[in-house]
């Protein structure tokens, strides 16, 4: 049994560590409200320009084909398949890395007859958990595109991850991140990056022929070049924002749990030590008593 030293000695190191957590949880909940407004002003801007690039595609007057649609994609018999891996820079936030790590086992297993598969990261924490397997390729690693994330680290992503898909290195890109629903839930996605698909679940597949409606300068096929290029940077950039609120929140929820913890082992620490107090004091009580009585006796 501990001694009453050692007790109270565990009591301030809980209580410590309880004033950590805290104050790492009122962290966490400041940059969450910061990412939500992020991810808030982000997702209706991603949503329409998808919408438009989806209603410019379908004019006829779009006679230029992109080397990144799906459409103009030839088969291959044994494609080489890249995974971007989204996960955090630093621990202490649940299950959110760790339930990266299982849903990027899940997609290995399930798409191991389809190609050749590769890994490329964003995040310290799944690259290290994954850099000495050796059962798929181990791409790039972009320790720049990780902690805040902005739309320049967006953008250079992008074009990285384009040109490896242009020059013919990867025939499919796919990107895994936690997509945040809010403070204590996040759910693991798989989006397909690379070839892009037009008209997936767009009102603009349902449009006509706007051209005696709008006049277009410079010109219809060169508005749609544009769209297609930033529509790339826009959607990765709305990846790494859920990402990262995703992260906060889970961090947050993690040390909210370990504050209450920490409360309820003072707690019961303290019980501990006022039991063990109460019955040295009762100890000695007896003992002077006792000494008290033997001296009366002789």
């Amino acid at each position: 049994m501990a001694s009453i030293k050692d007790l109270k000695k565990r009591i301030g190191t809980v209580k410590n560590t309880q004033q950590t957590t805290r104050a790492m949880k009122m962290v966490s909940a400041a940059k969450l409200r910061r990412a939500q407004d992020a991810i808030a002003a982000n997702r209706p801007y991603a949503k329409q320009l998808r919408r438009l690039l989806d209603l410019v595609a379908a004019q006829p007057q779009v006679s230029g084909k992109s080397k990144l649609l799906k459409s103009e994609q030839e088969a291959v018999e044994s494609p080489r398949l890249l995974l971007l891996v989204v996960s955090s820079d630093r621990g202490l936030c649940g299950g959110f890395n760790s339930n990266i790590v299982r849903g990027t086992q899940r997609w290995l297993a399930q798409n191991r007859d389809r190609g050749e598969l590769h890994l490329a990261f964003v995040g310290r924490k799944a690259y290290e958990y994954f850099r000495n397997r050796k059962d798929f390729g181990m791409d790039q690693y972009f320790p720049e595109a990780g902690g805040k994330a902005t739309f320049s680290k967006a953008r250079k992503l992008t074009d990285a991850l384009v040109a490896k898909f242009l020059d013919g290195s990867f025939q499919e890109v796919h990107v895994i991140y936690n997509e945040f629903k809010n403070a204590v839930s996040q759910r693991v996605v798989v989006e397909q990056f690379l070839p892009l698909e037009l008209g997936s679940g767009s009102e603009a597949s349902e449009s006509t022929d706007l051209g005696p409606l709008l006049i277009v300068k410079p010109s219809t096929q060169e508005i749609f070049d544009q769209l297609i290029d930033k529509s790339f940077a826009t959607q990765l950039f709305r990846i790494l924002l859920d990402s990262q609120a995703s992260e906060h929140g889970a961090r947050m929820s993690a040390m909210e749990n370990a504050t209450k913890n920490a409360g309820e082992m003072i707690r019961k620490l303290t019980l501990q030590f006022n039991k063990q107090r109460q019955a040295s004091i009762t100890k000695e009580l007896l003992e002077i008593i006792s000494g008290s009585e033997s001296q009366k006796a002789s």
